[in-house]
C-alpha cells in the first residue's frame, strides 16, 4: 500500500483547518495545518508536502500570493502544487483564475471559498495526477 499523500493547509481559519481536514482525512491523506505563513513554510521544509493548500488572506490581504511566489523560488519547494483558496475573489469581484501560473498567481488551480467538499477534492486529484 502506498504511502498517503500530505497535504499542508495553510491558513489563518482554525475552521477551515477542522473541516478540510475531516474531508481529506476521510479520503486516505495526510494533513497538517499552519495557521501563519511563516509556520506554512517552517512546516513545508521539515517535511515536503505532495500539495500545499493556500489562503490568500492571512495576515494581510494578499500574503498568499506572496508567500507562493516565494514558495516557486524555494529550489526545495518549488515543484510542490499550490491550490490557492480564498473568498477574495467574489468579494472583490474578480476571476483569479485568468492569472493562474503568471508571475501574479503562481498556483495551479484557485478555489472560491466556501468551498463544497467534492470540488476540493476534485481539484485536488486533478492537480496530483497531472
Amino acid at each position: 500500500m502506498p504511502d498517503p499523500k500530505k497535504i499542508l493547509l495553510i491558513d489563518d481559519d482554525p475552521d477551515m483547518h477542522h473541516a478540510v481536514t475531516a474531508i481529506l482525512e476521510s479520503q486516505g491523506y495526510e494533513v497538517k495545518c499552519c495557521l501563519t505563513g511563516p509556520d506554512g513554510v517552517a512546516a513545508a521544509r521539515a517535511d515536503t508536502p505532495d500539495l500545499i493548500l493556500l489562503d490568500i488572506m492571512l495576515s494581510s490581504p494578499s500574503e498568499g500570493f506572496h508567500l507562493a511566489y516565494d514558495l516557486s523560488k524555494d529550489d526545495e519547494l518549488k515543484d510542490v502544487p499550490i491550490i490557492m483558496l480564498s473568498a477574495i475573489g467574489s468579494m472583490m469581484g474578480m476571476d483569479y483564475a485568468q492569472e493562474l501560473g503568471s508571475d501574479y498567481i503562481r498556483a495551479e488551480k484557485f478555489l472560491d471559498k466556501p468551498i463544497d467538499a467534492q470540488t476540493l477534492l476534485s481539484a485536488i486529484d486533478e492537480v496530483l495526477n497531472k
